[in-house]
């Protein structure tokens, strides 16, 4: 039992109520239950697993042109070739025979290939279902010395 006082004006009044328990703490008790488990699929959904999960779009493709003694081939012309459109970039090798392409997609296929003095090197073909974001070859071109 509780009993409250409250005064209006110039006049005092009591007042005594019961704690309805049954009906009351069931409401509150519903009220709660429904408002953590709306808000769980969202704590769920941002945790540490939807990160750890996410698959990189995007692949580079670096490597190096070298000679058959294995010097490197400044100037050589790298080739990367998307089999389903045929679409061609080209790079041409530094000092220390190096090249790369970025931002490629991980679905679509490539055949990569270097050519210097109309000599050309072996094709590599990088598969759409090789899952490494990042690929690195050697590409190696017969130049004269």
């Amino acid at each position: 039992m509780t009993t409250r006082t409250t005064m209006y004006g110039s006049k005092m009044r009591t007042r005594t109520s019961r704690l309805r328990t049954g009906a009351g703490l069931l409401c509150v008790c519903a009220l709660a239950a429904t408002l953590s488990v709306a808000a769980a699929p969202a704590a769920w959904a941002s945790g540490p697993s939807a990160e750890t999960t996410k698959v990189p779009k995007l692949r580079t493709v670096e490597g190096t042109v070298c000679r058959d003694d294995g010097k490197p081939v400044q100037g050589a012309v790298v080739y990367l070739q998307d089999s389903k459109s045929l679409a061609v970039k080209s790079y041409l090798s530094d000092a220390q025979g190096r090249f790369h392409f970025r931002q490629l997609s991980m679905s679509a296929d490539y055949d990569l290939w270097a050519e210097m003095n109309g000599k050309r090197s072996k094709t590599k073909t990088i598969s759409q279902f090789n899952s490494k974001p990042d690929v690195t070859y050697k590409l190696k071109v017969k130049v004269a010395q």
